[in-house]
């Protein structure tokens, strides 16, 4: 990894309505491997969703 990296993980669109949805064996298994790599930024902001560009 390189030391002034900026990569972040973004958690936003895990559905937020339904929570048996998300598949918790594949998120922990993707936060560990990110983790593993050196990273450790996660975005889980919800402001995202509902929002018009113009």
């Amino acid at each position: 990894m390189l030391s002034n990296s900026k990569l972040g993980y973004g958690l936003m669109r895990l559905p937020k309505d339904n929570i048996g949805d998300i598949d918790l064996t594949q998120i922990q298994y993707m936060v560990d491997s990110f983790m593993k790599t050196g990273f450790n930024y996660f975005d889980t902001a919800y402001v995202y969703g509902e929002v018009r560009l113009q």
